[in-house]
């Protein structure tokens, strides 16, 4: 069977590109490229048997009775966090020395509702009290631009006094963040980049980064997850293990992965297992966890999230999102 796959570039997928992890039954026809254009061909013309998407993405579209036709279920396999916000830029003169002192403050991100802007909120929240209400918000990307608006995600979320603004036309991020027309801003290294410069600093270094979201993990029990694997449902049809054997050949190209990582670093520092070690004792020795067990409190606390912003009518079954065969993992 060949299958038509389409995925941001990841390091956890290159020992099924290499050919060091598949079997003879199926083969895959890839194709790479940037979440923000590939997550709008997969609404627009759902032309991959098996693919990444946005998590939170996923969660609307499956309850939202009008996107029933494209006929996706999902795999509980999870390849990238949503880690973007740690890379949120300050101008000097908005006196933000930390997240904590966000709230008031306008801030600009590529999209209001992709998943990476929805875990910002939920760890403003949990860690700082900070509320959607208490910040301005600017997209970076205009509406054509955006998969949420093409989902059908509320903008603004009803009932919230949630103030969400467009760029002016002709401006960008980068632009509005070095003049001091917003406060801080993270972009998507694509549509809406945004980079250091005149009076333009990165807010955390990576040990901060590091900490805040051990914080996070250690008061919800997880981390945040940007997106899951789709696969078509008319191929589980006609074939209803193929689901299992997914999930099985992305799982063992995922521990294949480590294990090269592991080598790599021994090639160069000299106590790689040392910050192995020092991040297994916070995050487990599986970063990248896959399985609906080990996802369960991350799928509720963004399931939470989306309902009580108004993009769910109600909170669907956790097995429910999954495809049959991978409901035991």
């Amino acid at each position: 069977m060949r299958l038509k796959a389409a995925f941001m570039h990841n390091p956890r997928l290159q020992p099924l590109l290499d050919g060091s992890v598949g079997t003879e039954d199926i083969e895959f026809d890839w194709e790479f490229g940037h979440p923000a254009a590939l997550n709008l061909r997969h609404l627009g013309e759902n032309p991959f048997d098996v693919f990444e998407f946005s998590l939170s993405g996923y969660l609307v579209v499956n309850d939202r009775p009008k996107w029933t036709h494209l006929g996706w279920t999902s795999l509980p396999i999870f390849l990238s966090k949503a880690f973007l916000p740690l890379e949120l830029c300050v101008n000097e003169h908005a006196g933000i020395r930390s997240w904590a002192d966000l709230a008031g403050k306008r801030i600009g991100l590529p999209d209001y509702n992709m998943t990476a802007s929805i875990w910002m909120r939920i760890m403003l929240w949990q860690l700082y009290g900070i509320r959607p209400e208490d910040i301005t918000w600017i997209n970076g990307r205009s509406p054509s631009q955006r998969h949420s608006t093409l989902i059908g995600f509320h903008e603004p979320p009803p009932g919230r006094e949630v103030r969400v603004l467009e760029l002016e036309p002709g401006t960008t991020l980068n632009e509005m963040l070095k003049r001091g027309e917003i406060d801080a801003a993270f972009g998507d290294y694509s549509v809406a980049p945004v980079s250091e410069g005149q009076h333009v600093r990165k807010l955390l270094d990576s040990e901060q980064a590091r900490q805040l979201i051990t914080e996070f993990a250690r008061k919800t029990g997880t981390t945040p997850v940007n997106h899951t694997v789709i696969v078509q449902r008319r191929l589980l049809a006609r074939q209803p293990q193929l689901a299992r054997a997914l999930y099985d050949m992305f799982e063992e190209a995922k521990q294949q992965s480590y294990k090269s990582a592991l080598q790599a670093a021994e090639a160069y520092l000299l106590f790689p297992s040392g910050d192995f070690a020092r991040q297994a004792a916070i995050f487990g020795t599986d970063p990248y966890p896959s399985g609906i067990s080990a996802n369960r409190t991350m799928l509720e606390v963004l399931i939470e999230q989306l309902h009580y912003e108004g993009q769910l009518d109600s909170r669907p079954g956790i097995e429910s999102l999954f495809a049959e065969t991978t409901r035991d993992t």
